[in-house]
């Protein structure tokens, strides 16, 4: 993406869009110059050039990284949402093992208690049987 956004910034400065300011360039009458003012307004150019092709870069830029900024928000939120609804989930499924293991209890108590009253009833009938015997034998 930076590839392009460098390609893009370097068609733009060869075709004459320039974002930082104009620099004058004082004439100077010195005579202690040693460089040719036309090559050193070359280089100032040369140089100025970059730094233009930075700023669009940059400014092509931003409203990547602020896109992306963006994403990144709302997948932390998204992942704080499932990390909640996890945890609550997992708070239910504490509380329905609990149920029913406090179920499984009763059921076996319930169940044991249902065989003792059918021993008692299968008693009571046969102690039944057995008195109305003793009262036709009689």
């Amino acid at each position: 993406m930076m590839g392009l956004r460098g390609l893009l910034a370097d068609l733009q400065i060869n075709e004459g869009v320039s974002i930082s300011s104009p620099v004058s360039r004082p004439q100077s009458d010195d005579k202690e110059i040693l460089v040719p003012l036309s090559e050193a307004n070359k280089v100032i150019d040369k140089e100025k050039q970059a730094y233009d092709r930075l700023l669009l870069m940059m400014l092509q830029g931003s409203s990547d990284l602020k896109s992306s900024e963006d994403d990144m928000l709302k997948m932390r939120e998204g992942f704080e949402r499932v990390v909640s609804q996890s945890k609550e989930k997992d708070r239910i499924q504490a509380n329905d093992s609990k149920l029913i293991m406090q179920l499984s209890k009763k059921l076996e108590t319930l169940l044991m208690d249902n065989e003792d009253l059918r021993d008692q009833n299968e008693n009571l009938n046969n102690r039944l049987v057995a008195m109305e015997c003793e009262q036709v034998n009689k």
